[in-house]
């Protein structure tokens, strides 16, 4: 470890990483008091001017990228030092753990979890290959990405690190003629020293695949250098192929930019097909869906009258009539009665959502809504989020829970959609809290329907809690 702060600034904490010739540091800027990353080149028995080459290019690429998922060029500078005599690079420092980290700790990533880290670090590429020249990384793999905490429904922020392999390209097939890479993640052109955005797709996909499996993808190449994982893993069909496709051994039968394979995994063709795939309508509802490949709208009416309505209607009126007499004493109502007003309001406003109020969920290629609609008016507590938010379709299991007096509640099945953070939920009403245990409940068929439709368009696996 070396004492003294290099360049009387930074002072090293700990090893990160080591390569042949090269070394990765967490050092602390005694100037700004924060952590940054250090790396080292080292002048020994194992230098040579290639290694110095793309050192150099990594500094000079990093000094020109601003993406919040790449580190940022802080310094660079010659150590001379009597036992250490090496070129040094100071990029910021991401406080994350790289996924290959993370599996090898034992973390379980959903097919979700992966098409969020599959979308992210495309569009980290398309960044990267949309440059004028395009900037190619060549060394795309787990331990090059690092995966921050979980948030919400959200897999985590992800960071592209390690941009020592990179190269500039002024045209698709131009390449450079020395062979870098990681051996399982490098596509057959790398091998004969080229490179082009496909093959920064190549290594994507196999790293994606690394992650479903577990699996070294070296280990598994069979002899038509196609990488054979479908038989170990419980994928869609949809994600699959997609798979299959970034992973071609031929360059041209891949996807020949970040920005089509994007498209592709959020708008996958066969989703549509089977979009339109009849699914029996329960007898008797009166739920109204209608779809197309573009779009599916759920309209859900109002519960109806019952006898739980009816001496709710009677509790209603026993209630404002027992607060009338104290409106008329205006000192008392100001301190007393508004409060209570309110309560009743709540109830009147429950019983007329059983009655006249209907939920209608929108989705689109584009969004997603959900609107309890009462009179004319129309409410959206959630809001409307892009599709492309959407991770997880849950159906949730009957359920009782206890209220804050120790009371028993019972809480219906009913659907979550979720987006994000953000959830869409059918069968329970926020607007209808009074009537949530059988008013706004949906029957079992009803649910059961509704959830198949939901999957079947979405191309989401159904979780169920």
């Amino acid at each position: 470890m070396i004492d003294e702060p290099l360049q009387g600034r930074y002072e090293i904490q700990k090893q990160l990483g080591r390569n042949p010739g090269r070394k990765t540091l967490l050092a602390k800027d005694l100037n700004t008091e924060e952590l940054v990353v250090l790396k080292l080149l080292n002048f020994n028995s194992d230098f040579n001017w290639q290694d110095l080459k793309l050192f150099e290019r990594e500094a000079q690429i990093l000094k020109e990228l601003s993406h919040p998922a790449i580190p940022n060029y802080l310094d660079s500078f010659q150590v001379d030092l009597p036992n250490l005599k090496s070129f040094a690079l100071v990029q910021t420092y991401i406080p994350a753990q790289s996924l290959e980290s993370q599996l090898q700790g034992g973390r379980i990533l959903s097919e979700q979890d992966v098409k969020q880290i599959a979308q992210e670090l495309l569009e980290v590429l398309n960044f990267l290959h949309s440059r004028q020249p395009a900037v190619i990384h060549r060394d795309l793999k787990p331990s090059n990405i690092l995966l921050g905490k979980r948030s919400g429904n959200h897999v985590g922020q992800i960071y592209l690190i390690d941009f020592g392999s990179v190269k500039t390209s002024f045209a698709q097939q131009t390449g450079t003629m020395t062979v870098v890479g990681t051996y399982g993640y490098m596509p057959l052109e790398q091998f004969s020293g080229r490179a082009t955005p496909a093959s920064d797709l190549y290594a994507l996909g196999a790293t994606l695949i690394y992650l479903v499996t577990g699996k070294h993808p070296a280990d598994l190449l069979e002899d038509d250098i196609q990488i054979k994982f479908a038989e170990l893993v419980n994928l869609s069909p949809e994600f699959t192929d997609w798979l299959k496709w970034l992973t071609k051994p031929t360059s041209k039968h891949r996807p020949q930019s970040a920005r089509i394979a994007l498209e592709k995994l959020l708008t996958p063709a066969p989703q549509q097909s089977r979009s339109l795939v009849s699914i029996p309508k329960p007898v008797g509802t009166k739920i109204t869906l209608v779809k197309s490949t573009n779009k599916l709208e759920i309209l859900i009416p109002p519960a109806g009258f019952s006898f739980q309505v009816g001496f709710m209607c009677l509790f209603c009126i026993v209630w404002f009539s027992f607060l009338l007499p104290f409106v008329l004493h205006a000192s008392f109502f100001a301190i007393f009665t508004l409060l209570h007003w309110a309560a009743g309001l709540g109830m009147l406003l429950s019983i007329l959502f059983s009655l006249f109020g209907y939920t209608r969920l929108r989705l689109n290629n584009r969004t997603i809504s959900l609107t309890y609609e009462l009179l004319g008016i129309k409410y959206n507590p959630s809001g409307i989020r892009p599709k492309k938010d959407i991770c997880k379709l849950e159906m949730v299991a009957k359920s009782v829970q206890r209220g804050n007096k120790g009371s028993v509640v019972e809480i219906p099945a009913h659907i979550i959609i979720w987006a994000g953070v953000r959830h869409y939920k059918l069968g329970i009403s926020k607007l209808n809290k009074w009537f949530q245990n059988n008013q706004n409940a949906l029957t079992s068929p009803e649910l059961d329907w509704i959830v198949l439709e939901l999957s079947n368009w979405l191309g989401l696996p159904i979780s169920k809690s």
